[in-house]
């Protein structure tokens, strides 16, 4: 079974607070999350990129999941409008999956 992907734009800062998120979890459970979103980062953001610009993220469900679940277990004030922005772009991404063979699952985008 092909486990779909999830697209979802971010800026380095909120890289960094995923990256922090994940670093509080058990390392064999997060470790090659880490190195896959490290190589993005770096595939991504150069010297010349600001701090903000946005750059899309590649996530398997299963990763995506693990994150959301990294994410909630720092402070809220700290993430709310993180997981507002990934669960908004997770829904678009299921409008525009017409088909079924789309790159989410509806369970995430509920949240």
């Amino acid at each position: 079974m092909n486990e779909r992907i999830v697209s979802v734009e971010i800026n380095l800062e909120e890289g960094n607070l995923i990256l922090t998120a994940l670093a509080e979890c058990p390392f064999k459970t997060v470790f090659e999350l880490i190195g896959k979103l490290n190589q993005q980062a770096q595939y991504q953001f150069t010297e010349t990129v600001g701090q903000l610009t946005q750059k899309p993220f590649s996530f398997t469900e299963q990763e995506m999941a693990l994150t959301i679940k990294a994410l909630g277990k720092l402070p809220y004030e700290q993430v709310h409008q993180l997981l507002a922005k990934l669960n908004m772009q997770m829904e678009h991404q299921l409008r525009i999956c017409k088909d079924g063979s789309g790159t989410i699952a509806q369970t995430y985008a509920d949240r």
